[in-house]
């Protein structure tokens, strides 16, 4: 991925942060550093734990957290304290679902506390695009280059949902598989490819 052009890559531990189920996480991390490659892995959990959340990453060595979980202002508040208090350097990233009321204020306070938004389902890994409407709510009220997209994207959209929008980055999972739910090789360089080329264009209008 690192040689096409991608920039993260998640790693998932979803439902657990227990050491044994990080080796293969913490192994991918030291490749990447190993390396130099110009990747940079993400832990993806729904875990709320914040004593596991700092042992994994302290663990595995990951400088990216990908929060899947509608967390509460005072565990966010709590996760940042205890990562700093840890000298760890990692970057949050939150879910928000933007069919949610979202409160210009209350986007303030979150921002201070994570580095991005990634705008999508709450469920997530849904494969289902989100509506323009709420995307074009939610940026009202939250910065574009605070925003990782997500929530549908494949080779044949993303090009429009980059021109439109014009957020940081953008995310995608299922649009990367083939039919046995492995990623497909020319899948992962058409999606950059479409990327890329949008990147270079203009901006959209969004349509009405």
């Amino acid at each position: 991925m690192a040689e096409l052009g991608y920039e993260f890559v998640g790693l998932h531990a979803i439902t657990s942060l227990e050491i044994p189920d990080l080796a293969q996480a913490r192994r991918l991390a030291e490749l990447t550093a190993e390396h130099g490659l110009a990747i940079s892995p993400v832990l993806l959990t729904k875990v709320v734990d914040v004593a596991q959340i700092t042992r994994a990453l302290a663990y595995t060595r990951i400088n990216w957290l990908q929060l899947h979980h509608q967390w509460s202002m005072s565990g966010l508040v709590e996760l940042h304290n205890e990562l700093r208090r840890h000298g760890s350097p990692a970057g949050i990233i939150l879910l928000v679902d933007p069919t949610t009321a979202l409160d210009r204020r209350l986007v303030d306070e979150l921002l201070h506390l994570v580095d991005f938004v990634i705008l999508d389902h709450s469920a997530g890994g849904t494969g289902r695009l989100l509506s323009s409407d709420s995307v074009r709510r939610a940026l009202e009220v939250i910065d574009p280059g605070r925003v990782f997209m997500a929530g549908g994207l494949d080779a044949g959209n993303v090009a429009e949902i980059v021109r439109r929008y014009n957020p940081y980055a953008v995310d995608t999972q299922s649009g990367l598989l083939n039919s046995t739910g492995k990623q497909d090789p020319e899948k992962l360089a058409a999606f950059i490819r479409a990327v890329r080329g949008a990147s270079a264009g203009e901006l959209l209008p969004e349509k009405r």
